[in-house]
């Protein structure tokens, strides 16, 4: 299934402004956007098959027409991961990148790293050991790509 990300519906998640200091929830993300990455957290501890549809409509949904499409995603807090959820997290980096974006995880657990290298999933999904590495990572991906990220200094 491939997500058509610049027809992603709106309810599903709210990405604030480049200057906004709040982190809304939107269900399975808390999000901020700085500097044109957008900089996602996942809020719970573990994510199951059951929740891959609602993180896919989530991630997509953060990269409506108009929006940044760099995306780093912190996997700190996750204890366990659902099968289908690399899946959907692998599905989505392509789409990701196919619409002009980028996704980089970061922090992401041992266990998780170790079945990435053994799927050879990670080399489809960008990883970083922590938050400014993900971010380094994710805009020289897009300025590799191509892809003009808006900054909010003015």
């Amino acid at each position: 299934m491939r997500i058509d990300l610049d027809d992603a519906p709106s309810d599903h998640a709210v990405c604030p402004s480049a200057n906004s200091t709040k982190k809304p929830h939107t269900g399975l993300l808390t999000v901020k956007e700085e500097d044109g990455v957008i900089r996602a957290r996942l809020n719970d501890r573990s994510l199951r098959s059951l929740d891959t549809n609602k993180l896919r409509a989530e991630l997509a949904g953060l990269c409506r027409t108009g929006r940044s499409r760099v995306i780093v995603l912190s996997m700190r807090n996750t204890e366990t991961l659902a099968s289908s959820v690399l899946g959907a997290l692998t599905q989505l980096s392509a789409d990701l990148e196919r619409a002009g974006g980028v996704l980089v995880l970061y922090k992401v657990p041992k266990e998780v790293s170790r079945v990435l290298k053994k799927t050879k999933l990670d080399r489809l999904i960008h990883t970083a050991r922590d938050r400014d590495a993900a971010r380094k990572k994710a805009l020289g991906l897009a300025k590799k790509q191509g892809i003009s990220v808006r900054s909010s200094a003015a």
